[in-house]
């Protein structure tokens, strides 16, 4: 036990506790001032617009937050201006901001793709009609779809061409015939 407590006073982490302290600081300051503020916006009778024998004695404690709270602000302030930030710091908030780009950027991919989203008991023939704009192809139809097949296959890419429409088109018949359900009718993402 005393090992890891040395590791901790170690002259080595001395910024780091440093800066641990004043963020605590911070949020101690800012958790009292944000408790101060709800406590006066759900209190109507704590609002200056009250005569004073209106109030409670529990406005009247609160009446000299204003003065406490200039006297208290200036000794826990610290100057900003003379404030050394190591380079640890620098690449940590560099990092951090990297990861909040990144973040972004992920979500804004996932987004593009919730709106791809086809429920599983939609019809997906449908939808792939519903996106394909009015432009006429940039390239003629089946080009690049021969030329992997012809790399796949050889010399049997048109066989093995017609055998794929030849399975695609029975198929879409019995679509057509027995209009199945699809399966699971519940959405794949929950």
């Amino acid at each position: 036990m005393s090992a890891a407590m040395s590791l901790f006073s170690s002259p080595v982490y001395s910024r780091y506790w440093q800066h641990y302290q004043q963020a605590m600081a911070w949020y101690q300051r800012h958790r009292r001032a944000y408790r101060r503020a709800l406590e006066a916006a759900y209190s109507p009778a704590c609002s200056p617009g009250y005569r004073q024998e209106q109030r409670s004695s529990s406005c009247r404690r609160y009446a000299d937050w204003q003065a406490e709270e200039s006297s208290s602000d200036s000794e826990i302030e610290c100057d900003v201006s003379n404030m050394e930030i190591s380079e640890e710091l620098r690449q940590y908030f560099a990092q951090t901001e990297k990861h909040r780009e990144e973040l972004k950027k992920q979500q804004q991919m996932e987004a593009e793709q919730q709106g791809n989203y086809v429920p599983a008991d939609q019809d997906l023939r449908a939808v792939s009609w519903l996106s394909s704009s009015a432009a006429p192809p940039s390239e003629r139809p089946g080009a690049r779809r021969g030329a992997e097949m012809k790399k796949l296959y050889g010399e049997d890419a048109a066989k093995m061409q017609a055998m794929e429409a030849a399975m695609q088109l029975s198929f879409d018949r019995n679509c057509d015939l027995k209009q199945p359900k699809y399966w699971p009718v519940i959405p794949l993402k929950l």
